[in-house]
């Protein structure tokens, strides 16, 4: 970090008035809810992305959650696919087939009954026949199915555990790790699960870099990683869908990325300085393709 950066400071009174998330000491843990484990202690591979793809500023300080109820909705859902993919035979007992939209008093009834524990998170009608209709659709292939219902299997337990170099603490959360293959599995929703839409996806959302970061923490808390697969699902009809792994050499990509982003973590932690854009002019760069109607004067690498 050079002087040349701007950074954001936090002062010493708004850190003491900050809500510190519950503390957990390294290891396996099998009872964390999602929820918990997203404003838990640690660092997670998504935070790292934000610090190494944005700035530490943007990582410190984000913008206010989206709890409209369109983000609500789509969190929902989100949670029901889990379900419907990791433990098929829950889904009924645990989602509700609710009204049609999520409005008037209908829809209030129905997240009360399910804050109460009275009956399983609602979903509007054709949310539930969708997630109902993926569950079938994954679950028909005999091959995935075997994969995510049989062996040594554990579906969303979290791990805490210190980085070696910096003593910062890291958290992952794997999807399903099969322990009997050595096996991790991850989930993910996608407009398209071509290779190509795939592959676009793993730069973008830095699916290369949660490998190496989920593969290495998990084998620091000793559990063996010989393989790690990514379950890609289309999210529109038909809810096509397609297993993928990564070649090595992305995934090293992805590595160097967490290294160097944990490490700018720790100084950030260590300093309380929490850098945002640079603020020295910079001139852009620009590809040969960019230019239609003149011929540019570029380095033959550009």
């Amino acid at each position: 970090m050079t002087e040349e950066t701007a950074a954001i400071e936090t002062p010493a009174e708004e850190q003491a008035a900050e809500i510190l998330p519950v503390t957990h000491a390294p290891g396996i843990y099998y009872d964390i809810s999602n929820d918990e484990y997203h404003s838990g202690d640690g660092i997670s591979k998504s935070g790292l992305w934000t610090i190494g793809t944005k700035t530490p500023a943007h990582f410190k300080f984000p913008p206010p959650k989206d709890n409209s109820a369109q983000a609500r909705a789509a969190k929902d859902f989100g949670t029901a696919m889990h379900t419907a993919i990791l433990e098929p035979e829950k889904l009924e007992t645990s989602v509700y087939r609710g009204p049609a939209d999520r409005k008037g008093n209908k829809w209030t009834d129905c997240v009360k009954a399910f804050e109460a524990g009275l009956q399983g998170l609602p979903l509007t009608e054709d949310a539930y026949d969708r997630v109902l209709t993926i569950r079938d659709r994954v679950h028909s292939d005999n091959f995935v199915n075997q994969l995510l219902t049989c062996g040594d299997g554990v579906n969303e337990a979290t791990g805490y555990v210190l980085d070696p170099v910096t003593g910062q603490k890291r958290r992952v959360r794997p999807d399903r790790n099969r322990r009997d293959l050595n096996l991790i599995i991850d989930v993910k929703t996608a407009e398209s699960a071509t290779p190509d839409a795939f592959a676009r996806a793993v730069i973008n959302y830095g699916y290369h870099a949660q490998e190496a970061y989920y593969t290495d923490a998990w084998q620091d808390l000793g559990q063996p990683v010989d393989g790690f697969l990514f379950l890609v699902l289309e999210k529109k009809s038909p809810f096509a869908f397609a297993l993928f792994e990564l070649p090595p050499e992305i995934v090293e990509e992805g590595r160097a990325i967490m290294r160097r982003s944990l490490d700018l973590y720790h100084e950030c932690e260590t300093t309380g300085r929490w850098p945002g854009y640079a603020t020295e002019v910079q001139q852009l760069q620009f590809k040969r393709w960019h230019f239609t109607e003149t011929e540019p004067q570029l380095d033959e690498a550009a």
